[in-house]
């Protein structure tokens, strides 16, 4: 098996400057963790362009990429924030036909689908988390955790909490429009977006059921809490609603948040 290429070993650096804003206590020292994976997001989105110009093309050459499982990590146990950046590698790779086993310490993640389905949900994962991160970052640095008596740690995980289910509200959303309205209408004798997507499903499901070797159930990202903020998941949501999935660059079927 050979390494990483470049760019997925960005995805990790990506993962490892979340963790370690979160890590910190130390409000300016956080911001510049922050900056820094913002600045590699960015690098991010041409990868992620490209992976989609990849999908595009072997859609139209009629072509299939075998099905394969790749790791993922999160971030070093125990680190806060890991849990919810399980969660949101969950919600992106849901309506783009990847399937997930979670390590019982949240540290990584096992993607099962197609290589291009992988990479943009890698991609589109990185991205979010960066927003998701960044955005709770300049809320606690306005201080709005203070104003409603709310310490800083439950406003984080409840902002995540909100961000991720309107993400996730999104990407399925967007799936269902690929599946009522084909986006370009299919050539003479071509297969409908709903049974690509259908097939396509099918065909990871069967992958995932012969390769995984899972055990046991993730706890998700409730285990351990004891508190949470009604105000600072609305504002997580709204934030979530805002973030960017690429929606306006959906050109092809059997992508979603692309």
């Amino acid at each position: 098996m050979t390494g990483p290429e470049p760019d997925d070993r960005l995805v990790d650096k990506v993962g490892k400057l979340l963790a370690q804003a979160e890590g910190t206590d130390n409000e300016h020292e956080a911001a510049a963790f922050v900056e820094r994976a913002q600045q590699l997001a960015t690098a991010h989105a041409v990868d992620l362009e490209r992976a989609r110009a990849r999908q595009r093309d072997r859609h139209r050459r009629g072509g299939s990429e075998p099905l394969v499982q790749e790791r993922i990590d999160v971030g070093v146990r125990g680190r806060r924030g890991n849990r919810h950046r399980v969660l949101l590698y969950t919600a992106v790779a849901g309506p783009n036909d990847v399937l997930v086993n979670v390590a019982n310490d949240s540290t990584f993640v096992l993607g099962f689908g197609h290589r291009a389905d992988l990479d943009v949900v890698e991609r589109l994962w990185a991205s979010l988390a960066v927003q998701m991160t960044a955005s709770a970052q300049r809320r606690l640095d306005d201080g709005e955790h203070r104003r409603h008596r709310v310490p800083a740690v439950t406003w984080r995980l409840s902002f995540y909490d909100g961000f991720i289910a309107a993400v996730a509200e999104r990407l399925a959303a967007a799936r269902a429009r690929v599946v009522a309205h084909e986006p370009v209408p299919a050539a003479a004798g071509e297969p409908s977006a709903a049974l690509v997507l259908r097939e396509k499903a099918e065909r990871v499901k069967d992958f995932y059921t012969a390769t995984s070797q899972a055990r046991g159930s993730w706890r998700g990202t409730w285990s351990g809490r004891t508190a949470q903020s009604g105000r600072a998941r609305e504002a997580g949501q709204n934030d979530g609603h805002r973030a960017d999935i690429g929606q306006d660059r959906l050109r092809q079927r059997g992508q979603i948040g692309a």
